[in-house]
């Protein structure tokens, strides 16, 4: 895989102004499969508030680029190709739309947890990480797990007294 400092964002999104923030919108309406933003290879060790988690002790680093601008939503529009390090959208997305993906099927154990504002039907109110959805969350989300969730979800680990060593985007 050919390792970037920077992000590649496509010209289809852009940061702007959004509910006294910044959030990601699209500019152009999007097809799903199309791929959004080339994730900067930009690793830490440790969460915080803007990483994405990859493995347990190994979180894409918040850099300041669109990617860090992408809100939760529990009923998401993209989410991420873990392989590529690659956003995708998942079904088509209109001009104006915010960007979301669920930050839950990354986070084991969100470091920042923050009540969902999403108003999907689905909207699971407080997002805490992947370790506390039950069984019937967790099969619906599967599709679109990391491979670091999917080792631990085929461990049989159920999260009660696991370790905590996950991270979180900002929440919108």
């Amino acid at each position: 895989m050919e390792r970037r400092a920077r992000a590649w964002v496509s010209e289809k999104v852009e940061v702007q102004p959004y509910a006294g923030g910044q959030a990601l919108m699209a500019t152009a309406a999007i097809a799903a499969g199309e791929r959004l933003i080339a994730l900067a290879h930009v690793f830490v060790d440790l969460p915080h508030k803007y990483t994405i988690q990859i493995d347990e002790h190994l979180h894409q680093a918040g850099t300041g680029e669109a990617d860090d601008f992408m809100n939760h939503a529990c009923e998401p529009n993209v989410t991420i190709d873990f392989e590529a390090l690659e956003i995708v959208a998942i079904r088509e997305i209109r001009a104006g739309e915010l960007i979301t993906f669920n930050y839950n099927i990354c986070e084991w154990d969100i470091r920042a947890p923050f009540v969902c504002e999403c108003g999907s039907a689905r909207c699971l109110g407080e997002i805490r990480g992947f370790r506390y959805l039950d069984e019937v969350e967790r099969k619906r989300l599967e599709p679109w797990l990391s491979p670091y969730l999917r080792r631990k979800l085929g461990a049989g680990e159920r999260g009660d007294d696991d370790d905590t060593s996950g991270g979180a985007r900002a929440a919108g």
